[in-house]
């Protein structure tokens, strides 16, 4: 058997025996919510669709996050290393910093279609957003996020008796909602309309 190294880059030995032995996960998730830019924990649980319960676990025994390590290398570009052991660069490639990929989707008939990704800056998504994608509508880009609670004042992708549309929303005491449409303006129970996304940001384009 040959006696020829096959490794390219030394891993320091405690990284490794926190790997092996299933530990270190507290700075791991430290990490983990600096990469992806959330504030708070429970940003992290939402954005990869956890309990609460289960990063209070994870975090009060330490143990040590792999599959979390993966999914965010894989979505934000940061390195591995770093994740694991908060050594060396955050990334391996500074343009994975500056650029980021956003799904895209387009209304088409009152349906929401799947497009191309969308190339953006980093520092024109805020880190508030969970899962963000951008949804086209004729001439006119939204950038909407992912939502969880209460319908509230403010624009909206919307599913009404099965179809989509973005809708500028008010509202009411007792559970009541204005949808804005102009001459068909109507008021509704919220329980009567589907919220698909909260719209952040709008671009409207020439031509």
């Amino acid at each position: 058997m040959s006696n020829n190294k096959i490794t390219i880059r030394h891993v320091d030995g405690d990284v490794k025996s926190l790997v092996m032995q299933n530990r270190g996960g507290q700075k791991v998730i430290e990490r983990l919510l600096e990469a992806y830019g959330f504030k708070s924990r429970q940003a992290f649980c939402n954005h990869l669709h956890i309990s609460q319960s289960t990063m209070a676990n994870r975090y009060a025994r330490d143990t040590f996050p792999a599959d979390w390590v993966i999914i965010c290398s894989l979505e934000t570009g940061v390195s591995l290393n770093w994740l694991v052991s908060g050594q060396g660069i955050k990334f391996n490639d500074e343009k994975e910093e500056k650029i980021i990929t956003i799904p895209g989707k387009k209304i088409t008939n009152g349906n929401l279609v799947i497009q191309n990704e969308v190339v953006c800056e980093v520092s024109e998504i805020s880190s508030d957003l969970i899962s963000p994608f951008f949804v086209s509508i004729e001439r006119t880009r939204y950038l909407v996020g992912e939502y969880q609670g209460d319908i509230t004042d403010g624009i909206w992708l919307v599913d009404i008796d099965g179809i989509v549309s973005i809708r500028e929303v008010y509202r009411f005491p007792g559970g009541k909602i204005r949808i804005e449409n102009g001459k068909a303006s109507f008021e509704c129970d919220a329980s009567e309309v589907k919220v698909l996304g909260k719209i952040f940001s709008k671009t409207e384009f020439l031509g």
